[in-house]
């Protein structure tokens, strides 16, 4: 196939979930099919790393001076576009992608990022998806709750403007990308009369692996994240309140990491508090994921896949985590990892792990089961396939409903 990527980013180096993905699909696409990419460039990147030995043109668009995007930015506060859409208008951008289709056959136009809808040619009669990942919709929604109570007039008229674009935009695509069955259905009921589809996460298996040379420390329990975003923020305080004493009364040599960049301060405040340790931001996750014998996601925001908990499993760490951090995963509770959702609940899940209950199995069994599922050639596999069936589609149209379920077709 012939491809075209737009891109609201260079995804090098890939060091956040976001750019893991997009660089992952341009090298896995680029050795199978012919890819051309358009993004935007940020003054200061410039390594484009292995990026364009994976694609035949790579084009860079310099992203809109301050001044431009603040003056969208007013402009969209008067019209009815997300302020993120009207930040991103950019004339230049929207010439290099009209150019680019109209000297170009391709199979699939790919657009990634909820940003990047606005640069599909309006007269476009080729095939094109949109990639939007996380719903975001849907997170705000099922956060607002969270929000202090004079704030939610403001989240809730944003959460109402981007519903409103996003049906609107997700019309002009003939797919709708996320990244897991569970959002797919979910986010049909907003997108009404749009296909959606849904692609997974993936992890490098190879990378995220046990180490036998490293010694599992005994009580050693990892929650592992960004510790500056809400929900795993929410999810260390309610650890750290009213699950981490149940399991230390239990087993009294248990410690505590929390690992992962820009913690709040009110994960900060945690440090050297009944064996806890915040570590901040490090060069290296795997060695705090095979020292720990336990590691827990105690989200309660069920939205998107959450990765920490597959990097985890893949290093053949226990996983204990509630039934929102499996959403986005559907393993097995008891069989792939631990599923609980009170604090008695969990407590008892960690702390057999912690004294070696059924650690071996689970251990192993949930390794396989990322091995199995999450690996990045599963992702592209399954990207690859939707993407030829859209093209056939568009030059076959047929009547197709706005979702399909991995048992009414293509394997999951």
């Amino acid at each position: 196939m012939k491809l075209l990527l737009v891109l609201p980013f260079v995804p090098f180096p890939p060091r956040t979930g976001n750019a893991l993905i997009v660089y992952n699909h341009i090298k896995g696409l680029g050795a199978r099919h012919t890819v051309d990419v358009v993004c935007f460039r940020d003054a200061r990147a410039a390594d484009l790393g292995d990026i364009p030995a994976a694609c035949r043109r790579v084009e860079l668009v310099p992203r809109p001076p301050r001044w431009r995007s603040e003056l969208a930015r007013l402009e969209g506060i008067a019209s009815d576009r997300p302020l993120q859409v009207s930040f991103c208008r950019s004339p230049a951008m929207s010439e290099a992608v009209s150019r680019s289709l109209a000297q170009e056959s391709y199979d699939v136009a790919a657009f990634y990022m909820t940003e990047m809808a606005q640069f599909r040619p309006a007269a476009y009669r080729g095939a094109t998806v949109w990639t939007m990942e996380d719903p975001l919709v849907l997170k705000y929604e099922r956060r607002l709750a969270s929000f202090p109570w004079y704030a939610r007039p403001l989240v809730r008229s944003r959460t109402n403007r981007r519903r409103r674009y996003e049906r609107q935009e997700a019309l002009r695509f003939d797919r709708v990308l996320l990244l897991n069955e569970a959002d797919a259905r979910d986010y049909a009921d907003i997108l009404r009369g749009s296909r959606l589809d849904w692609v997974p996460y993936g992890v490098d298996v190879e990378f995220f692996r046990p180490d036998l040379r490293t010694r599992r420390a005994p009580g050693r329990i990892v929650i592992s994240g960004s510790m500056y975003h809400p929900p795993n923020v929410e999810a260390v305080e309610r650890f750290c309140r009213e699950v981490y004493p149940r399991v230390r009364a239990a087993v009294p040599e248990t410690t505590l990491y929390l690992v992962g960049a820009n913690p709040t301060e009110s994960v900060r405040r945690w440090d050297g508090r009944e064996g806890i340790t915040v570590t901040g931001s490090v060069a290296d996750l795997r060695p705090f994921l095979r020292e720990a014998m336990v590691s827990v996601c105690a989200v309660s925001l069920a939205i998107g896949t959450q990765t920490k908990v597959l990097e985890a499993m893949a290093c053949g760490t226990p996983v204990v985590t509630t039934t929102a951090g499996n959403r986005g995963i559907l393993g097995i509770s008891g069989r792939h990892l631990e599923v609980a959702d009170a604090p008695e609940a969990m407590g008892a899940a960690v702390v057999a792990l912690l004294r070696g209950e059924r650690w071996a199995d689970l251990s192993e069994s949930g390794r396989r089961f990322v091995a199995e599922n999450f690996t990045w050639s599963r992702s592209l596999d399954r990207l690859e396939a939707i993407l030829r069936e859209v093209s056939v589609e568009v030059s076959q149209p047929t009547d197709r409903p706005c979702y399909r379920s991995p048992a009414q077709g293509r394997d999951s």
